[in-house]
């Protein structure tokens, strides 16, 4: 689902302006705008509890990835999320890889009503993939497939054996042979 963009409200771009410097510079100072329990699943599937985890987590790659170039776009958030959820894309660059490359994540945060803290961090990567198929999924999505389809009784595969068995051996026969064109 292609999503429209919109402009941040101000809590929002203090956010947004939070999570820029994580990714690029990670300074402690970015941590407080997350809660403690922060849960942040990774581009690969694994997740970090806690803001230790994700403190140990950004650091390692602020430290890895000096010269990253980071755009970020906010989107509409969708009605199946909180109003307090914020959907962000991004895209990461390196310009000084000898094969420079963007990566583009999508980024879901949550945050608590309360106090407005992030309490959990999704990122996806690569979630324009998933819209280039869709024409094919939406063709496709009337198809069904039961796993036991191709299965049969052995009674039923006996008679179908005969069937086939039979069917080989006849000879094609002409409908109304004997009928002529006189009327």
């Amino acid at each position: 689902m292609v999503l429209p963009e919109r402009t941040p409200s101000l809590d929002e771009k203090a956010i947004m302006d939070g999570l820029l410097q994580l990714y690029t510079e990670c300074t402690p100072q970015v941590f407080a705008m997350f809660a403690p329990e922060v849960i942040y699943t990774m581009p690969n599937g694994n997740v970090l509890v806690g803001l230790n985890a994700l403190a140990k987590q950004f650091t390692t790659i602020a430290q890895s990835n000096s010269n990253r170039v980071v755009r970020q776009r906010l989107m509409q958030t969708p009605e199946s999320l909180s109003s307090q959820a914020m959907v962000i894309d991004q895209t990461v660059s390196n310009p000084s890889d000898l094969q420079p490359t963007n990566e583009r994540n999508l980024i879901v945060l949550k945050r608590r009503e309360q106090d407005g803290l992030i309490t959990s961090l999704t990122e996806e990567a690569g979630h324009r993939r998933a819209t280039v198929p869709l024409a094919a999924r939406a063709a496709s999505a009337n198809i069904f497939n039961s796993p036991t389809d191709n299965m049969v009784s052995p009674c039923t595969s006996k008679l179908n054996l005969n069937k086939r068995r039979h069917h080989f051996k006849g000879k094609p026969t002409t409908l109304f042979a004997g009928m002529t064109g006189t009327s």
